[in-house]
């Protein structure tokens, strides 16, 4: 403190008041400085310190000093922002308590009086101050190494282990990059979303089963009452919800819709009518979205409001304070299946394909109507659902042997179905997947809500209502070691901070090696290094060329594939018009009859969903053969520097799995079967070539819509995918780049200190020595979490 209080009374003829209070975090943010790089440290401390009352009206606007201050200080420099600097930049030194850097300000300070900037006298009163700075006895302390908590389940346990990694490593890394991709890595583990879909028809008890499951009656009361649209329920401190609106091109397609669908004509009649001239205020261009209370949800969403809002809501999110939620746990809840707004079902669904986890609901008194059987074979079979979770509700409705008649019926009505739609063989595959679980959902409420006397006197407890079999289920599926998401988020930030590791302690060892070595042979690794910098940086501008030149080539490959998409769309249009055709046309002439409509509405449905399947299927094998090629090519261009790259591996097959596996294309058949079924009874007896020419106009008009939903599905993931590929080739000559960078910045730390007579080099061992501990024990302690994948 006699130091600081010396330099204000010589300085600026001021006392300073006692006691001294600094700011810890600028006196945080130098001390880092001070270790990071001591040359610029010493450059801007000595202008903060040569400021005088006699020089600061001068030295105060020029460039370099309002540099300092902004950048160090977030000031310029003012008497009242300069003693504010002086007096942390002391109070800097004194804790530092290294005399290397007070012997190389005073040299800067020397050079400074002798261009006439700062006179003798202030020089000298400098001098005496900086001498009574005492050099401290440093002592190597050894790192506390902080333990993860336990977690209730595998992907909790392990997110508190990388998250105490990070934590244990921010202590010891030393370089910037280091520091960054920490704090990345951490963004991404508070961010991780598990999302579950929930799917049944109306009145199935989706709302009471999610109000069971949140612990509160959020769904389905004065909140969100009759939910008629497509609602995502995330975590959020403070409770709020945004509204969607349907923009003017999907409100067009409804409209298009309606022409054939007697259920959708009464749906856009009612809401053209009853918004009148205020209709286009809610319908835009570009799709209006309005932020609200939770309380006036109702107005928006319930399908038994007066205001008749909800016909013009696309989708609602909802953000609540709940538990169940904070986990990173997002809830679909999904319009009925029997929903008449086709529009709606197929946003359900391109939401519902890319679920962690899917449950449909079933009402034990109505259970496998067709919309049940048709809905759990199009998950299995058609979208991506590696298993699917039946909840039968309302069982306090029927006795236990008839329970178990529901579960049996629903089998044999998938066996059914199946048949009807020659795919029997997958029949065992399909019930394999499917996970049945009995739910009296009002009563699992009434036991979360304090009510549980009254489940109590009818027989049932919360392990009877099932409550507690689908919490069980949910963890072990979203968060338990056999949940695929789970994994691939612990996996890949695993990796992350094992890269880590493994550069920091390289770092070390190369700082360490030359520590021990003479300043001959520094200064012949130094000039290596810089020998390297040409070839080094030929080689990086060779990289950036072969990938302009990829990313042209797969800008004009996906131009490529979405043509062959369409195509493939063409096609599947003339195979499903042939069919048609051909079955009418036998029907009328040999049996005098027409089809039966349930069996061109299977035809035209079968053949639509398989013919997406294997489009997509197509694609992705296109896709995965062409940047297999890709990064081959990459791979052998790296090779060259294999030594420095650490073997990189580029590899078409995850790339594919991690960025295609969701891809889906969902359209509502309605309105095509309405209007082929239209055409068949209007003309397929009397007029077969009428009948040709009809299907062509319904068939025409369906594709159209189709291809413009793939197109507007193609273009943002194609750009997405093209971003990723790019990041992935270039990520190694990036990793190459900072290693060499770092590579430079260790020799000439090492060049520097030769010649700095103050460095003390056994301090610096001791603590390369302990920080290398700190980096062993979080590797340990990282594949701990991999021997448990």
């Amino acid at each position: 403190m006699h130091v600081i209080h010396d330099f204000f009374l010589l300085i600026w003829n001021e006392r300073l008041q006692q006691p001294a209070v600094f700011d810890e975090t600028l006196m945080d943010a130098l001390m880092r400085f001070a270790v990071r790089d001591q040359d610029a440290f010493c450059d801007h401390l000595t202008i903060v310190l040569m400021l005088t009352p006699q020089n600061l009206s001068s030295v105060a606007s020029l460039e370099p000093t309002q540099t300092v201050f902004t950048t160090l200080f977030s000031n310029l420099p003012t008497q009242k922002t300069c003693m504010y600097a002086q007096k942390h930049a002391l109070e800097c030194l004194v804790r530092l308590g290294n005399l290397s850097l007070v012997v190389s300000i005073e040299e800067r300070l020397e050079r400074l009086r002798k261009e006439g900037i700062i006179s003798y006298d202030a020089l000298r009163s400098l001098s005496s101050v900086l001498a009574l700075i005492e050099e401290k006895k440093v002592e190597t302390l050894p790192f506390e190494i902080k333990s993860a908590l336990g977690g209730k389940n595998y992907y909790q346990n392990a997110l508190n282990l990388l998250q105490t990694a990070i934590s244990n490593l921010h202590n010891v890394v030393e370089n910037d990059t280091f520091h960054e991709r920490l704090n990345q890595t951490h963004e991404r583990l508070t961010k991780g979303d598990f999302s579950i879909g929930v799917t049944g028809v109306m009145n199935a008890g989706k709302s009471t089963m999610l109000n069971a499951l949140l612990g509160e009656e959020v769904l389905g009361t004065s909140v969100v009452p009759e939910t008629a649209n497509l609602t995502l329920i995330r975590y959020a401190q403070k409770p709020y919800a945004i509204v969607h609106f349907w923009n003017r091109k999907e409100w067009q397609r409804i409209e298009e819709g309606a022409t054939r669908l007697k259920s959708l004509e009464a749906f856009v009649h009612e809401s053209k009518m009853h918004f009148g001239t205020q209709f286009e205020s809610f319908i835009t261009p570009q799709g209006l979205s309005q932020t609200i209370r939770t309380d006036q949800l109702a107005q928006f969403t319930s399908a038994k409001h007066s205001d008749k809002k909800c016909n013009l809501v696309k989708s609602v999110e909802l953000y609540t304070d709940l538990n169940f939620l904070k986990e990173g746990v997002v809830i679909v809840d999904t319009p009925g299946l029997d929903d008449p707004v086709v529009q709606r079902e197929e946003i359900t669904v391109s939401y519902l394909s890319e679920c962690d986890l899917m449950i449909h609901l079933m009402n034990a008194a109505q259970a496998a109507t067709q919309k049940d059987v048709d809905f759990i074979i199009d998950a299995l079979l058609y979208r991506n659902v590696a298993q699917l979770l039946v909840v039968i509700t309302r069982i306090d409705a029927v006795r236990e042997d008839e329970l178990e008649e529901v579960i049996t019926y629903t089998k044999q009505s998938i066996e059914a179905r199946l048949r009807e739609q020659n795919k029997a063989s997958r029949l065992d595959d399909v019930i394999a997947r499917i996970v049945f679980l009995p739910m009296a959902g009002k009563l699992a409420l009434l036991h979360k809500l304090g009510r549980g006397e009254e489940a109590l006197a009818l027989g049932y407890d919360q392990q009877k209502t099932g409550i507690l079999a689908l919490e069980a289920y949910l963890e072990e599926v979203l968060f338990g070691e056999k949940s695929h998401k789970a994994r691939l988020i612990v996996s890949s930030n695993r990796k992350e901070l094992e890269s880590i590791v493994e550069s920091a302690l390289s770092a070390f060892a190369q700082e360490k090696r030359l520590l021990n070595v003479s300043q001959e042979e520094v200064a012949a690794a130094y000039e290596e290094h810089q020998a390297q910098k040409g070839r080094i940086a030929s080689f990086l501008e060779q990289i950036k060329q072969t990938l302009n030149e990829s990313r042209n080539d797969m800008q004009l490959y996906f131009t490529t594939l979405q043509k062959f998409a369409l195509q493939r769309l063409e096609t599947l249009q003339g195979v499903l018009k042939r069919r048609i055709y051909d079955d009418v046309s036998y029907e009328t002439m040999k049996n005098k009859r027409l089809p039966k409509e349930e069996r061109i509405a299977s035809m035209i449905e079968t053949a639509m969903k398989d013919g997406m399947v294997d489009l997509i299927r197509d694609y992705r094998y296109e896709f995965e053969k062409k940047t297999h090629g890709m990064f081959e090519y990459m791979n052998a261009k790296y090779g060259e520097f294999q030594h420095e790259s650490s073997a990189v591996t580029l590899d078409a097959r995850s790339f594919c799995e991690e960025h295609l596996s969701t891809l889906s294309v969902f359209k509502n058949n309605a309105a095509l079967m309405q209007g082929i079924e239209s055409a068949m009874h209007r003309h397929a007896k009397s007029d077969l070539s009428r009948f040709s020419q009809e299907c062509d106009l319904v068939l025409d008009e369906e594709f159209a819509q189709i291809k413009e939903m793939i197109e507007a599905k193609l273009v943002p993931m194609n750009a997405a995918l093209l971003q990723a590929f790019i990041a992935q080739c270039e990520a190694p000559a990036h990793t190459l780049e900072m290693r060499f960078v770092q590579e430079g910045e260790l020799l000439e730390k090492a060049m520097h200190r030769i010649q700095d007579q103050g460095f003390r080099r056994e301090v610096r061992l001791d603590e390369i020595g302990e920080k290398e501990r700190v980096l062993l024990c979080v590797r340990d302690e990282l594949r701990t979490i991999m021997e448990a994948q």
